[in-house]
């Protein structure tokens, strides 16, 4: 069974949403900046947790939005599914009609997806258990 790219996409951003939650409101951590975590957060695991989630969320990103054609949805990307801008606020940032906005979240879906697909980030389970 194959999976739309964008399918990926959105189930792993709800994960990185919730693990983002998870760190900053119930552990104190900020999940974009790793100098906050403290020197004691470290511990040997063989697993993935939810900060490497929310890093090679981010990664995965980046990898898929490379290069000056892609620079504009890379700071959509950032601003609106990494920042976590309101829709609003993100809109007016970077000043998309409707529909400009739909085309590039579109791509940026599709394309991310694609990465987290080739990563194998999906589904998240897998990633979580690793790999087993």
């Amino acid at each position: 069974m194959s999976v739309k790219p964008e399918l990926a996409f959105d189930v792993c951003w709800e994960v990185y949403r919730g693990a983002r939650e998870v760190l900053e409101t119930k552990r104190g951590i900020s999940a974009l900046n790793w100098k906050d975590t403290g020197k004691f957060l470290w511990k040997p695991d063989y697993r993935p947790r939810l900060n490497e989630w929310v890093a090679d969320f981010a990664l995965a990103g980046r990898a898929a939005l490379e290069g000056e054609r892609w620079a504009s949805r890379m700071i959509l990307f950032r601003t609106y599914y990494l920042g976590l801008a309101p829709y609003d606020a993100a809109r007016k940032i970077m000043e998309l009609s409707e529909r400009g906005w739909l085309n590039w979240t579109d791509e940026i879906r599709r394309r991310c997806g694609e990465e987290l697909l080739r990563r194998g980030m999906f589904p998240p389970k897998k990633y979580f258990s690793g790999g087993e």
